[in-house]
């Protein structure tokens, strides 16, 4: 029926309770899944370029992107313990991009993906997260959404 399952996860709570039911539901259709963290190019700096200060823009940029690198790996680690002690096949990806545009193309026609949504209250609640929302507008695989399960 699928291929494999999707995980995208930026390491939140709420992700990791996707990753959580996402490997539970490749064990039982037998399926290998794939973890991704999607690293955003760092856009934390433009404020030195307009000061003359290219240089520092630039080293403040690598040191950020190794920062969301060496916490893409811990997250990683994460997810291969808990499929390993599911049994599930994972491999992982750390990969620079627009997170919806990496999930969807990592994805193919017949893989699932299970991704996270936000956990708001009141008028938010009407809104799912935009990168979720995006992977539902862009993907022709099926996509489980799970939300918060902390009452609020």
């Amino acid at each position: 029926m699928y291929g494999k399952m999707i995980l995208p996860t930026d390491g939140s709570e709420l992700s990791y309770i996707g990753v959580k039911e996402g490997l539970e539901v490749a064990k039982k259709l037998g399926i290998p899944a794939v973890a991704i963290y999607v690293l955003q190019p760092a856009k934390y700096t433009p404020g030195l370029m307009e000061y003359g200060l290219a240089d520092a823009a630039v080293n403040a940029q690598e040191l950020i992107m190794e920062g969301f690198e060496k916490k893409g790996k811990q997250i990683m680690e994460n997810v291969k313990k808990m499929a390993d002690a599911k049994g599930v096949k994972l491999e992982t990806k750390i990969v620079d991009g627009i997170p919806y545009k990496e999930i969807t193309n990592l994805a193919e026609d017949n893989d699932m993906i299970y991704i996270s949504s936000h956990g708001h209250s009141g008028w938010s609640s009407l809104f799912i997260g935009s990168t979720t929302d995006r992977v539902l507008k862009h993907t022709k695989s099926t996509v489980a959404v799970v939300h918060s399960k902390n009452s609020e």
